[in-house]
Formats: structure tokens, sequence, C-alpha cells
């Protein structure tokens, strides 16, 4: 098994018992699973871990908020009963040697010493036997997804093929964009009357250029930029980390012909079109199909998952009282 961090591996496990905590002498049922029932310690334990930030639970936004963190609590202890009992009848198991394996993966990755690991464990509300418990229950999970889950998963070589040639810009480096740009200059110091006369200024720039008015032309005609206004504001091919960032950003997700502006900067206020742009190096199909046959997989993993989950549900008993 991969090891996986501590704080990964207890939200992906989810905290089944509270090791460190008294238990309830009355408890209550909130879910039958088949012969198997959840008690509502467990889903308050768990919905516990899994509510991020502080929450006043006394407040009416508090209270909604945790009633639907302790609702998906429960779907999830729904789900682990019913892998748990798909395990008993696949008839698998995790073995002493695996949780072994498992736990010494996550110490090596942590760089903790036996005294090290316990100690992080107990920050965490952990004994090392709970842990051991929890990871048990990770492991058996993790072969029931694989025998009836990712045995059926294939995706072909067409599937991988039809990926690259629908998403080939995707498969390639940075795009490079041909740009051109009219400056109108304004200090960063400048009277805010000058400042705002410019803005509109900048602002007719662009409705002209809209219009269909010539770029190069409104560059020549307005431009502040001795460098480039001669040429209709040719900044020339321009790629990530050329331009200062609220240039850059004003940039993302602009196409051939796009004009947008003002955009300031300490220079003033800027116009930018693109008239052009080419992606980077395309990675070719052999040496990308290994990325994106593992992304596909995953896809269909995700899918196979929750359909599977939701195949064990509609032939089990359920019985929610939450």
């Amino acid at each position: 098994m991969r090891a996986v961090s501590i704080f990964a591996a207890v939200a992906a496990v989810g905290v089944l018992a509270a090791p460190l905590s008294a238990a309830k002498t009355v408890e209550r049922v909130v879910a039958v699973v088949n012969d198997d029932i959840i008690l509502e310690s467990e889903v308050d334990q768990l919905a516990v871990t899994q509510l991020r930030g502080n929450v006043d639970t006394d407040s009416p936004e508090g209270k909604k908020a945790f009633d639907e963190v302790r609702h998906k609590a429960l779907d999830s202890l729904i789900d682990s009963q019913l892998m748990r009992q798909q395990a008993l009848e696949l008839k698998l198991a995790a073995t002493v040697e695996e949780v072994d394996r498992a736990v010494e993966g996550i110490k090596k990755q942590n760089k903790l010493d036996d005294t090290a690991f316990v100690e992080a464990l107990k920050q965490q509300g952990f004994t090392l036997e709970s842990f051991r418990k929890n990871m048990k229950k990770q492991i058996l999970e993790m072969k029931v997804v694989n025998t009836a889950v990712r045995s059926r998963i294939n995706v072909s070589e067409d599937e991988v093929k039809a990926y690259y040639n629908q998403n080939v810009a995707k498969m390639s480096g940075d795009t490079e964009a041909r740009v051109r740009m009219i400056l109108l200059a304004v200090s960063q110091d400048a009277p805010k009357a000058d400042v705002d006369r410019k803005r509109k200024l900048a602002e007719k720039v662009v409705e002209l250029a809209r219009s269909g008015r010539s770029f190069v032309e409104l560059a020549k005609a307005f431009s502040d930029d001795d460098l480039t206004k001669g040429d209709g504001g040719d900044l020339g091919w321009v790629g990530k980390g050329t331009l200062v960032d609220e240039l850059e950003q004003a940039m993302q997700g602009m196409v051939a012909g796009d004009v947008r502006g003002p955009v300031r900067s300490a220079r003033g206020w800027h116009v930018l079109q693109v008239t052009e742009r080419k992606a980077g190096n395309v990675r070719p199909l052999d040496e990308a199909k290994d990325q994106i046959r593992q992304m596909l997989q995953e896809q269909q993993m995700e899918k196979g998952l929750q359909a599977f989950l939701r195949e064990l549900r509609k032939r089990s008993h359920l019985d929610i009282r939450l």
C-alpha cells in the first residue's frame, strides 16, 4: 500500500471510535444497515472531525451547518458498513502484515521513529491500536474497490486518442500570444482628475477598437508608449511571465481578436489586443498517453465507485433514523 501522511490517512478512513474519550452509557441507534447498527455517538464524532472552522452550534446557522455535516457523516458511515459487509461476502481480509507495511510506510514518509509516531497519533486523538484498526479498515475497503470496481475499469487506446485529439492544447506547454498595446500614461502619484481623464480616454479607445477601428491606427494616434506606437502597439509574441502581473492577469482567457481594458499598471492605463495565439511545444501522444490513461481511469473509478455504492444501498435493508 502506498504510504500516505498521518493526516491524510486519518481523513481517509474517518474516526469511528473515540479512543481517548469515555463511552456514553446510553446509545441511540441512528441507522440499521442490514444486520449492523450505527450509533449516534459515531456520527457525532465523525461530524466533529469533518466540521471545519469554529461553528457556534447554539446559533441557528451553526446548528444548521452541523446538522448538514452530521447527515454527510452518517452517509459516510453507511457506505463504510456496506463496504465491510461486501468484504465479508467477497471473503476479503486485511492481514496484520499489510497493516504493518502501511504503518511503516507512513512513518517512513513522515520521517518518524516509533516514539515520535505515537506522539503524533496522540495529538490527533489516536492510540496506536485505534490507528491500526482504522488502517485495517482502509486497506479492506481498498480491496473491495479493487475487486468490485477497479477490475471492471478499462480505458481503451481509442479513448486515449480521442481525449488527446480533443484536448491537444492541454497537452502542450504554455501558450504564447501576439499582443498589441496602447498606453495612456499617468503616474501613480498623479492627481485623481488626471487619472480619471486618462481612464475615460482609455475607455473611449476600447470602444473604438471594439467597434471595428484599426487597433494599429488607434495605437499610433493615442499611445504614449514611444517604443511601440510606431509599430501599432505591437509587443510581439508574449509568453508567460513576460508582462507585468496586471497585464498578464488581464490577458488570461483572451483569444485572437479580443480587446481588453482599461488595465491599470504603474505606468498608466493599458488597452490590450490579442491578434494571434499559438500553443507551446505540443507533447506527442506517445509521451502524453500514460498521463491521459491514468486520468481517465481515475474518472471512471470515481463514477464506478458511486454506482457500486448506489447498487449496494439498493439491494440492502437500510433503516435511517437521523
